[in-house]
């Protein structure tokens, strides 16, 4: 079939069964609402996990063998990411429905979301030293897995509602 025979098609379902596309957007915009609760948890879970990051990755012995600026460079760049994260779970519980709508500042907001995790997730994979990511299997894998996940989530969250 050829698209616009498809596209003729969607269009005459919209025509004849609008009541099914409107309960259509309500599931997949609840579908959407509960992925954005679940990302922010994990958010909130990320956050979390940076507690204890710098004990399993000695920090201070490593940290002392730097310049006093870069150390305090690392440290605050260190609390500020950890900052965004929780501001990110805050803005995804605070405003769901507005990220979900597909619509002005909802859908920049949850397309910007998901260009930083979608930024992220290379940076796990590529980047970080592979003896560290090997020792530490459990926690690269969920980290990985949850900043695709948050692309995907944000993303869907972008595009929602967008014909």
């Amino acid at each position: 079939m050829r698209r616009a025979e498809v596209a003729q098609q969607f269009l005459a379902l919209r025509v004849e069964h609008p009541g099914e596309c409107r309960v259509r957007k309500v599931a997949d915009m609840r579908t959407i609402l509960v992925f954005l609760w679940l990302a922010g948890f994990v958010q909130v879970a990320i956050a979390s996990a940076n507690l204890f990051i710098p004990k399993k990755l000695n920090y201070r012995e490593n940290l002392s063998r730097v310049a006093p600026i870069i150390r305090q460079i690392f440290v605050v760049h260190s609390v500020y990411i950890v900052g965004v994260v929780l501001l990110f779970a805050v803005v995804t519980f605070g405003f769901a429905t507005e990220l979900a709508s597909g619509r002005g500042l909802g859908r920049f907001l949850a397309a910007a979301m998901a260009l930083f995790w979608l930024c992220r997730a290379p940076v796990q994979l590529l980047y970080y030293d592979t003896s560290l990511r090997q020792t530490n299997r459990a926690g690269d894998v969920a980290f990985t897995l949850a900043a695709l996940f948050l692309t995907t989530t944000y993303g869907a969250a972008a595009l929602a509602h967008a014909s």
